[in-house]
């Protein structure tokens, strides 16, 4: 993969001038999220969502950086703004690599199927009584899989009747419901995903970092600064050792830190549907598989959102996303598009976009 170390002026010139005026106005919107995330998160854990003994951070949550940007069109690096070498926090969009890592199983086919029953093939407790031992890959990729325990302490109740996105008058986050049966409720629950990411770490029976670094990261030319941890108390045992497990976002700490050239190339393989330089990384059909609507939300695919209904109004209806505080990974591919924002007005997302988009559409005609 072509090294993104620093602009390539290969666009018509009509398409640099606009992309760099869309920069400069964009860049100086920077979310009001302090510096310190660890005690904002912190307060966010114990005071908006009253987790009371669950609010603590036990995994990593280093400060975070300035409002950052990169732009890849066509394959190279069109523009970028802030720090884009700077490895930061990516909270939610850790979601894209914890779904990469699926896709590998899948293709190596540690999954049999994604409709197969996680118990099948997995010897955990978590998945050992009902309704867990029926809850299969899809429900937990597509959140549909109301798996009901605690893990790491934490009890899945926390993250009931969590609204994603927010919505005036929902129920209060951690409130009482109905439990259903799997596949059919779905919910954005941070326990549930890193249920997954459990799962996950004993089909590879190695801690997922590694196999993400060999089998993902080192191909596609990524800087090997990045890291992806978990909470201190998160190990599994696999063969007699003492496996670390990682967080599928950095709700109490840990997920993805990662630089937003480095998210960019990921999203790039994704662009190129698992190819990189001609080696297949993962299927093919895999992009297809993450950016299907999921019937209890058809903006949500697997661990990705999507513009199936057209939610972005400047992208395309196949582009997908991870998001999560002020991080953005976006791909579309019927543009060849990636698009990493980090630190961003989250209420000003969508005009950034619109921003770029319209850039690049400038002077598609002529030099």
């Amino acid at each position: 993969m072509t090294p993104l170390t620093s602009p390539v002026k290969d666009l018509p010139i009509r398409k640099m001038a606009a992309l760099d005026q869309a920069i400069a106005e964009i860049s100086a919107w920077e979310t009001s999220v302090p510096t310190d995330l660890k005690a904002f998160k912190l307060r966010e854990n114990a005071e908006t969502f009253a987790e009371g003994e669950h609010a603590a951070i036990i995994g990593p949550m280093p400060d975070r950086g300035p409002a950052t940007g990169v732009v890849l069109y066509r394959g190279t690096l069109a523009g970028s703004w802030g720090t884009p070498q700077r490895p930061d926090i990516a909270f939610s969009v850790t979601k894209a690599a914890l779904a990469t890592m699926a896709g590998l199983a899948l293709g190596e086919g540690l999954i049999p199927a994604l409709d197969s029953r996680v118990s099948e093939v997995v010897p955990l407790q978590e998945f050992a009584e009902n309704p867990n031992k029926d809850i299969t890959w899809r429900h937990l990729l597509t959140f549909t899989s109301e798996w009901r325990g605690k893990l790491w302490g934490i009890p899945d109740s926390i993250d009931w009747n969590r609204a994603v996105p927010s919505r005036p008058g929902a129920p209060a986050k951690g409130s009482h419901r109905r439990l259903r049966d799997p596949g059919e409720y779905w919910e954005f629950n941070d326990v549930r995903v890193n249920v997954l990411a459990l799962a996950l770490t004993h089909l590879w029976r190695e801690p997922l970092p590694d196999v993400f670094k060999r089998q993902v990261m080192d191909p596609i030319g990524a800087s090997g600064q990045w890291r992806w941890g978990g909470y201190d108390n998160a190990f599994a045992a696999i063969g007699g050792r003492r496996v670390p497990v990682v967080a599928g976002g950095a709700h109490w700490g840990g997920g993805l830190v990662i630089s937003a050239l480095d998210l960019a190339r990921l999203g790039l393989l994704y662009v190129r549907r698992g190819r990189c330089d001609g080696q297949a990384i993962f299927p093919t059909l895999w992009l297809d598989l993450v950016s299907s609507p999921t019937a209890l939300n058809p903006d949500f695919g697997m661990m990705w959102w999507n513009n199936f209904r057209g939610s972005i109004a400047s992208l395309s209806r196949r582009a997908i996303w991870c998001s999560g505080i002020a991080n953005l990974l976006l791909v579309d591919p019927d543009e060849d598009l990636v698009l990493v924002i980090r630190w961003h007005d989250a209420a000003r997302r969508d005009r950034m976009i619109e921003k770029i988009v319209q850039a690049l559409a400038a002077g598609s005609t002529a030099p």
